[in-house]
């Protein structure tokens, strides 16, 4: 089996996703790995934890340790460097497109690049260059909160099934087209399209493993639980799980109260992981930040999650 390099970190908004990844990333770098730490949440906070502006082009934070903010103006640029001509051959079956001013044309290229089932697809394509091309041998990739990472891994088989419909639609229309214009086939683009899609699915199925964050309480729990079961039937490789702010010590009534409630969740969080390696992380009162204080992290979570 091809090593997993990609390491995916998923789970409910605001349990630690970031801060993990982070620390991950931290601690292969010290390990002599050239890594490189993504994050595709639209609201990223890499640069807060690393505590040094990122942006969308990918920037060297230490020895071996690289990062980039995924942002949507680099995922729509991505598509229609990609795919822009593509759409422009297509639609020039449908609609005069050369009738639209320049400026029209350039609107509407970037609308259908924004859509979200291209936009997810683009961003895969993107992350996948990214990691083929800039030579890393390990790639830590802070996601976005659950659902969108659910529906970002579920969009290369729907795209495919769409594609292939669309494919056999387009056949009629192409024969009488390429007859008329001398234009590119609709259905072999199509045909490239899926091809390029099922190249998203085995990097992901060979290469990809996710980690699922979890905090010890109910609504986390919950959603854990939802998005573990999803993760299984769409053959996703789960890593483990990290399970973060843990309560050891409980010299305060709220302390106590909380660990009180931790011991009522955690047993489902264990029991939900069916044996796969599991990181606890303690509750820290300080806010971690910088590369030195990610590094104890880092070591943890490598160590346990077998990575």
């Amino acid at each position: 089996m091809t090593e997993r390099t990609v390491i995916l970190f998923g789970g409910k908004g605001g349990v630690g996703k970031t801060t993990c990844s982070a620390a991950t990333a931290v601690e292969f770098a010290s390990r002599g790995l050239k890594t490189l730490i993504i994050t595709s949440d639209m609201t990223p906070s890499l640069s807060d934890v690393f505590e040094t502006p990122i942006g969308d082009s990918v920037t060297a934070l230490a020895t071996n340790l690289f990062a980039v903010e995924v942002s949507q103006e680099s995922i729509v640029n991505r598509w229609k460097k990609r795919f822009g001509q593509d759409f422009q051959d297509i639609l020039s079956h449908l609609v005069d497109v050369e009738a639209l001013d320049a400026e029209s044309r350039h609107q509407l290229l970037d609308y259908i690049g924004s859509a979200p089932s291209l936009r997810e697809e683009t961003m895969l394509d993107l992350i996948l260059d990214m990691v083929e091309s800039g030579g890393y041998e390990r790639v830590v990739w802070d996601t976005a909160p659950a659902g969108e990472t659910l529906n970002l891994l579920s969009i290369p088989s729907f795209i495919r099934k769409h594609l292939r419909a669309g494919a056999k639609v387009f056949q009629g229309l192409d024969q009488l087209g390429k007859k008329i214009t001398g234009k590119r086939s609709i259905a072999g683009i199509m045909d490239e399209w899926i091809a390029a899609s099922e190249r998203i699915s085995r990097f992901l199925d060979s290469r990809a493993a996710l980690v699922i964050v979890a905090v010890p309480e109910s609504l986390v729990v919950s959603q854990a639980n939802r998005l573990i079961a999803l993760l299984r039937d769409y053959r996703v490789h789960l890593q483990g799980m990290v399970i973060n702010r843990m309560v050891e010590t409980t010299d305060s009534p709220f302390l106590a109260s909380m660990k009180s409630t931790q011991d009522k969740y955690l047993p489902e969080l264990v029991s939900m992981a069916e044996g796969l390696p599991i990181a606890r992380l303690a509750l820290s009162i300080r806010e971690i930040k910088g590369t030195r204080a990610l590094k104890e992290i880092g070591e943890t979570v490598v160590k346990e999650l077998r990575l």
